[in-house]
């Protein structure tokens, strides 16, 4: 991870950014007031386990296989919650 620490500060944004967004539709009543957002780390996991997967697979040194949970984690979160994005945006348009 220290070898890279951008992908560290991409997830830290990504995560702030997921928050803000998710307060600032909580208070203009563009979604309820509990908001369910155990999609998105459900699928940063769901990420990380399909690349760590394919590391073990291809016989990885460890160090790449931490490099790839860490891209894992990131792809999987960005990717479900732009889903989530999508499939709200898909349901106040129509």
């Amino acid at each position: 991870m220290q070898d890279h620490p951008l992908t560290l500060i991409y997830a830290v944004f990504a995560a702030i950014l997921t928050a803000v967004v998710a307060v600032v539709a909580t208070r203009v009543q563009r979604l309820p007031d509990v908001i369910d957002l155990s999609l998105i780390p459900t699928g940063a996991g769901l990420g990380s386990l399909v690349l760590v997967g394919y590391g073990a697979l291809r016989r990885f040194e460890p160090q790449r296989i931490e490099r790839l949970a860490l891209l894992g984690t990131l792809v999987g979160g960005v990717t479900t919650g732009a889903a989530v994005l999508i499939a709200w945006v898909a349901d106040v348009v129509s």
